[in-house]
């Protein structure tokens, strides 16, 4: 089965998403994991967005597309996507087309993705009240 039921009842992903600090000293270079992803596209996606994000933050004007990758692997952000001990989706499949073309920002919006923001209709209050 691949979702799982998390503390309010909803079925969840068991997809999660390692994010790695490339510029960490630490030996597996994690930050966090972050889980509760509906599916495995939903996890997939935020991902993509994720590393794009971490691209465009290091493409600067004039550089080269070696240059952008390398500002990449020694200053940015990488994400894996997994499900239990499998790997679904890994950056290094994509990254240098990444590298190559610009992205844009909705390319780029990770944050209207991510799990941890998401929020149920019932946690705001009816729009009658007042």
């Amino acid at each position: 089965m691949d979702s799982q039921k998390n503390e309010a009842g909803e079925v969840k992903s068991e997809c999660t998403v390692h994010v790695f600090d490339l510029s960490s000293d630490a030996e597996d270079k994690v930050v966090e994991i972050i889980n509760d992803f509906y599916n495995e596209e939903h996890a997939t996606v935020f991902a993509h967005a994720y590393v794009r994000a971490s691209v465009e933050r290091c493409r600067i004007p004039g550089a080269t597309n070696q240059e952008i990758f390398d500002a990449w692997s020694a200053f940015g952000e990488d994400v894996k996507v997994m499900k239990k001990d499998e790997f679904v989706w890994n950056s290094s499949d994509e990254i240098m087309g990444f590298v190559e073309n610009v992205a844009t920002p909705m390319e780029c919006d990770w944050r209207s993705l991510d799990p941890r923001r998401l929020v149920d209709e019932d946690e705001f209050p009816e729009d009658d009240e007042e």
